[in-house]
C-alpha cells in the first residue's frame, strides 16, 4: 500500500519557488522597514536576493524561474562582496536600488511605456545613489524603511491581487501602501537611531 503525504497536492503545487520569495520578501521587508539600520549589512544580502529575482521576473517569463533565481543569486554575492569591507559602496547600491525600484513602480503606475520605465528607472538610480554617498546614516534610515516597505507590499502581492505588481491601478495602491509603511518604518527608526553614526564613519577602500 502505497504510503500518501500527510500535506495536500493542492498544497504541494502551492509552494512553487516564487512563493517562497513572497514570503521571504515579507518577512525581510518588515524586519527592513522597522529594525533596519543595525542590520543593514545583512539585510543588503537578503534583499540583493529578492531584487535580483525581482529583476528575473521584469527581464524573463515567469515560466523561467530558475534564471530569475540565478540572478538573484549572482546579486546577492555582488552585494555580499560589498556589504562588509567597502561600506560607501554598499550604499550606494542600497540608494541606486531603491531610486530604481521606486521610479520605476511611479512609471508602472503611470501606465508609461517599458522604454520611459527603464530611464525613469535609471535615473531614479543616479539620483539615489548619489545622494546616499555624500548622506549616508540618514539615507541607510531612509534606503531601509521604505527598501523594505517595497519588498513587504511586493511579498503581499503574490497573496493579495489587489497588490499584485500590475498595470494602473494596483501599482497606484502599491505605492500608496510603500509610503504609509515606508514612513511609519522612518518614522521609528528615525527615533531609535538618529544619533548613530555607523556608516559616517570612514572605512578603508
Amino acid at each position: 500500500m502505497t504510503k500518501q503525504s500527510i500535506f495536500p497536492n493542492s498544497l504541494v503545487k502551492e509552494l512553487r519557488m516564487d512563493q517562497w520569495f513572497w514570503l521571504a520578501a515579507i518577512i525581510v521587508g518588515l524586519i527592513s522597514c522597522f529594525y533596519g539600520y543595525p542590520l543593514f549589512r545583512i539585510l543588503l544580502i537578503a534583499a540583493g536576493l529578492i531584487y535580483g529575482y525581482m529583476l528575473g521576473q521584469i527581464l524573463a517569463s515567469a515560466s523561467h524561474p530558475g534564471l530569475s533565481l540565478a540572478l538573484g543569486i549572482v546579486l546577492a554575492v555582488i552585494l555580499a562582496v560589498f556589504a562588509y569591507p567597502l561600506w560607501s559602496i554598499g550604499v550606494v547600491l542600497v540608494g541606486a536600488a531603491l531610486g530604481f525600484f521606486l521610479l520605476h513602480f511611479v512609471g508602472a503606475a503611470l501606465n508609461a511605456t517599458p522604454a520611459v520605465i527603464v530611464l525613469l528607472g535609471a535615473l531614479g538610480a543616479l539620483i539615489f545613489g548619489v545622494l546616499f554617498y555624500f548622506i549616508k546614516d540618514l539615507l541607510v534610515i531612509v534606503a531601509t524603511a521604505f527598501n523594505g516597505a517595497a519588498l513587504f507590499v511586493f511579498g503581499l502581492g503574490g497573496y493579495i491581487p489587489a497588490l499584485t505588481f500590475g498595470g494602473g491601478q494596483a501599482n497606484v495602491l502599491d505605492l500608496v501602501v510603500m509610503v504609509v509603511v515606508g514612513g511609519l518604518g522612518f518614522a521609528l527608526q528615525f527615533s531609535m537611531f538618529r544619533h548613530r553614526r555607523t556608516y559616517s564613519t570612514p572605512s578603508v577602500s
